[in-house]
């Protein structure tokens, strides 16, 4: 029995109850007719003992909660979301490519997000158990922070950099469109930096925004190599990507391609580390797979929205075996059918060669995250000083 030494108070504590329990703790086995011992402090309730049922029901306790014949396992993080787009569900075209989806979403993204459509895709993700979501914003940033500390779900705000211009006095950064909006985003303690793409960000930007990260102890997220029009880009300044991004006056005329893939461009702007978050991963090299893992970087897949907009899939095998920290996401509702992480897993399973176990398959939707977007003090594992949240794993898991 693992148990928080901790000193006797009055505090209000309460014995979870369920038929077998998935700590997520490495090389802690599978605790049958387990239980949670949680005590309410200050910052929420918190796991304060984890073990068998009968060897923490004489605890001091104030209320037996029984989950019943089913397993739970750690809360999970969804570690890449568009929450204030989940209102342009259905507007967008599926499976022509990654323009197409583009020039469906772009005419939609002055409209500012519903709290219904807000409400019943945070909703969705915590019927599945989503306790935690790393959220990418945009020019709806403050409405969507608002919502979310108002329905109190815990999360990172990342905050994307856009365009070309000229840096302005932010360390080399021109200010992001949110935070013109409403400067004080900047001090939330959600607030995290992150870059949009190379396609649509100056390099010099991602570099400032990166640099701030660092400085905050915060995660810094970058959507990175999701498509074949990304890579061309990048390599010869060409393709249908680069033509849209021209056409619309966001890729100046005087852009020069660097000449290699966008992974190998992350690494020489240096902003790959173990506090990096790379998004989707769909067009890697061997070579970029070996730069990724030697710099200890993040990889947060979205498979189910790289399938919507039809941009192939991420060398999933490849990637687990050079033992990269491997996450899952679901993107937004514009490329993806809902928030739920299992569908994600399910997804996943049923479209890669490799056969993954439950800690593997659990690994990516709890412990994982929680590495990548420095979420180790409170969430990832079922252990005393974690939060006290939880999910059921669907028995097609077991």
């Amino acid at each position: 029995m693992q148990k928080l030494s901790q000193p006797d108070n009055i505090l209000p504590r309460n014995l979870i109850r369920a038929a077998r329990i998935v700590t997520m703790v490495p090389e802690q086995p599978l605790l049958s007719d387990g239980a949670l011992l949680t005590q309410t402090t200050a910052a929420g309730d918190r796991i304060i003992a984890v073990g068998n049922y009968h060897s923490l029901k004489n605890e001091r306790y104030q209320k037996l909660v029984d989950l019943g014949p089913v397993t739970i396992g750690p809360g999970l993080i969804n570690a890449h979301t568009h929450l204030e787009l989940s209102h342009l569900a259905g507007r967008t075209i599926a499976g022509q490519g990654f323009v197409a989806w583009l020039k469906s979403l772009v005419p939609h993204l002055n409209i500012p997000p519903r709290d219904n459509d807000l409400l019943h895709a945070l909703a969705g993700m915590r019927l599945s158990g989503t306790v935690f979501a790393a959220d990418m914003a945009d020019r709806h940033a403050a409405r969507l922070e608002t919502f979310l500390e108002k329905n109190d779900f815990a999360h990172w705000l990342m905050i994307q950099h856009f365009g070309f211009a000229a840096p302005d006095s932010k360390g080399g950064m021109t200010a992001t469109t949110a935070e013109k909006l409403n400067p004080e985003l900047a001090v939330s303690k959600n607030f995290c930096r992150a870059g949009h793409a190379f396609y649509s960000t100056a390099a010099t930007t991602l570099q400032a925004a990166k640099a701030w990260d660092r400085r905050q102890h915060r995660p810094f997220a970058l959507h990175l190599a999701e498509s074949q029009g990304e890579s061309e880009l990048l390599s010869n300044g060409r393709g249908q990507l680069a033509d849209f991004f021209r056409e619309a006056g966001i890729l100046p005329p005087e852009f020069q391609a660097p000449g290699c893939s966008p992974v190998a461009f992350a690494d020489q702007l240096k902003l790959l580390d173990k506090m990096t978050l790379a998004i989707h991963c769909v067009e890697l090299t061997q070579s970029d797979i070996e730069i990724l893992a030697r710099r200890r970087v993040n990889v947060c897949l979205c498979p189910r929205s790289n399938a919507f907009i039809g941009v192939g899939r991420a060398p999933f095998a490849k990637m687990l075996q050079a033992k990269i920290n491997l996450c899952l996401g679901t993107d937004s509702l514009t490329s993806n059918h809902d928030l739920n992480l299992w569908h994600e897993l399910e997804f996943l399973q049923h479209n890669v060669k490799t056969n993954l176990n439950l800690q593997t398959s659990l690994a990516m939707l709890t412990r994982n995250p929680a590495q990548a977007l420095a979420l180790n003090h409170d969430y990832g594992t079922l252990e005393p000083g974690k939060i006290a949240l939880w999910s059921v794993i669907p028995a097609q898991f077991l």
